[in-house]
């Protein structure tokens, strides 16, 4: 039930995903010079994605909660931590303080791609992670796992719209 529960929030945030970054293909063509999008460069911006994951984990090693929720529009969406995703930043800011009680140490963030809208105002990201938690007095456990985040440009600056993370468990042999 758990497994299935899994897949169908990663179905519904891939979905979304989708309907956030695709085009109309029934709007009419603006050539207007004011419509077209503003040059970007998609390699920066995709540094700054991946350097903004880098510091959403220090800020979460930190145990910052405040500095982790300058991250999240606040109608964002987090899959990742129970069953049940934490919706806006009063929930999220709850789940956040939940998970900062523990210990983390040893994180490791390895990026993969990072994909963008085509008039740049919307990006994915995505890659694996692995750490050590230590709840309070509870044994340190390695976590590797998977995540999937989606960011919007809100007055300039890249903010988390939906994230989801999820365990991944080493093959039972």
């Amino acid at each position: 039930m758990q497994n299935r529960r899994m897949l169908l929030a990663g179905m519904v945030a891939l979905s979304c995903i989708i309907a956030a970054c695709s085009k109309a293909s029934d709007a009419p063509a603006d050539t207007s010079a004011a419509a077209a999008p503003a040059s970007t460069d998609r390699t920066a911006e995709a540094s700054t994605i991946v350097a903004m994951d880098a510091g959403w984990m220090r800020n979460l090693i930190a145990k910052n909660v405040d500095s982790l929720m300058t991250y999240y529009t606040p109608d964002a969406v987090s899959y990742g931590f129970g069953p049940t995703p934490s919706t806006g930043s009063d929930q999220i800011r709850a789940q956040y303080t939940e998970m900062v009680k523990a210990t983390v140490t040893n994180p490791k963030i390895t990026p993969g791609a990072v994909e963008f809208s085509d008039d740049g105002t919307m990006a994915y990201d995505h890659g694996t992670y692995q750490m050590t938690t230590a709840m309070p007095g509870k044994k340190p456990t390695n976590e590797s796992g998977a995540f999937l985040n989606v960011w919007r440009k809100v007055d300039g600056q890249w903010k988390l719209v939906v994230e989801m993370s999820t365990p991944v468990t080493a093959p039972r042999m």
